[in-house]
């Protein structure tokens, strides 16, 4: 297994990642002064009354997020809007007031009920300053500092916030992914689902030229900033929407799938194989003797064990199969693929479980019924779970640690 293979499952060892996070926060208190060269002057106002306004409008834009979502306060929450009001400072003052725009607005989400690890929140405060450094080293390129982004219609603003943006969001999409894929999994499964996501990138987009059309009003016409309040509020909604969808649709513990979200993806995916007439099947997978392992190791332990035979199911199960978490300890996968390929997913997870080398995880087993659907055969999908169901019950019946497999339609 190649590096990069080993970090998804594992991450790095812990210091690797507080090394990370250390050089991030130490570049974080640096670069600002470092640049003093870059970075604007602001258009209209001193540069205290343009911290101030952005710190008040990001402040507005939080609580009518608050209200979007009804007040609760919870943690792995995003609030993207957050990074809107770094672009606006990089985009409209001097690079060193990026720390005080960005450490005002994350002291009052963390006020207002935003719950993250306090070590992971710093870190991603730490981001949007990098990110914003980023964006105003790039305008600072295309425009200088003492810019008029607003002549010839508006032209020379369009690229600039058009570039720095792309800067912004290249840089954002760096720090995070390395801050997913260094830290332990089990500490980032929100993180992860939340980057493999395309939504996230065309959210994050649309916050920036957010924060990019505030930064031109400002410039030409501040009083018009009231005219987007209710853009703030539909751009806050639009930011919560996708995480929220996301993890009503994912387990929290493992990242997988819930069951309900996995049997809509199937119900798709077996009418296009009917359609093109190829064969498919459903895994059900169920550790053995679960309750006697949490007896003995603990829940905590349990907990990992079930994140580790989930990576195991989505490494051994393929790039095209659907997996999710039934519920408990048992989990199920569509595999697209005839009797023996489907056959061959089984065992390849039975094995590849029973050789995690996890600590706490001698013996660890796991029973696994298959049902396949044979080309063209048209059937209920609630037949194939049952039949999945039937097979695993026959699994475990075998003594357990085997694997069993039945054709829809013939007897298990």
């Amino acid at each position: 297994m190649g590096m990069t293979g080993r970090l998804r499952e594992h991450g790095a060892p812990a210091w690797v990642y507080r090394g990370y996070l250390t050089v991030v926060m130490t570049a974080t208190v640096v670069l600002p002064f470092a640049l003093g060269g870059v970075g604007h002057v602001p258009a209209r106002g001193t540069d205290l009354v343009t911290g101030l306004v952005l710190v008040a409008v990001s402040v507005l834009n939080l609580e009518l997020g608050r209200i979007a979502e009804g007040g609760v306060a919870g943690s792995q929450r995003p609030h993207k809007a957050l990074s809107a009001w770094a672009f606006a400072a990089a985009l409209l003052l001097p690079t060193w007031w990026l720390l005080p725009v960005v450490a005002v607005t994350y002291a009052h989400a963390w006020w207002r009920g935003l719950r993250v690890p306090i070590l992971k929140w710093i870190g991603s405060g730490a981001y949007l300053v990098l990110c914003g450094l980023a964006a105003a080293a790039t305008s600072t390129a295309i425009a200088g500092r003492e810019m008029d982004l607003l002549n010839d219609a508006g032209a020379p603003g369009l690229i600039v916030v058009v570039a720095s943006g792309a800067a912004f969001l290249a840089v954002e999409t760096v720090l995070f992914h390395a801050s997913a894929y260094l830290n332990r999994p089990e500490s980032e499964v929100w993180l992860r689902q939340t980057l493999s996501s395309a939504s996230f990138y065309l959210t994050e987009a649309a916050v920036l030229s957010m924060g990019g059309l505030s930064a031109l009003l400002w410039i030409e016409a501040p009083w018009a900033l009231v005219l987007l309040i209710p853009v703030f509020a539909l751009t806050q909604r639009a930011a919560l929407h996708e995480p929220l969808r996301e993890r009503a649709e994912h387990d929290d513990k493992t990242g997988l799938l819930r069951f309900e979200a996995w049997r809509r993806l199937v119900a798709l995916e077996s009418d296009r194989r009917l359609r093109q007439h190829e064969a498919w099947g459903l895994l059900f997978v169920d550790i053995d003797h679960f309750k006697l392992f949490n007896d003995r190791w603990g829940h905590l332990v349990g907990d990992e064990a079930l994140i580790g035979v989930a990576r195991c199911i989505e490494k051994e199960s393929g790039a095209d199969a659907i997996v999710g978490r039934f519920g408990g300890e048992e989990f199920c996968v569509f595999v697209a693929g005839t009797e023996r390929g489907v056959a061959e997913a089984g065992e390849r997870i039975r094995v590849a479980v029973s050789r995690i080398e996890e600590p706490g995880t001698e013996g660890l087993t796991v029973s696994v019924g298959l049902a396949v659907v044979r080309p063209g055969q048209q059937v209920e999908l609630h037949t194939v779970l049952e039949q999945a169901d039937r097979a695993l019950y026959a699994a475990k019946q075998g003594g357990r640690n085997a694997t069993s497999l039945s054709l829809v339609g013939e007897t298990a």
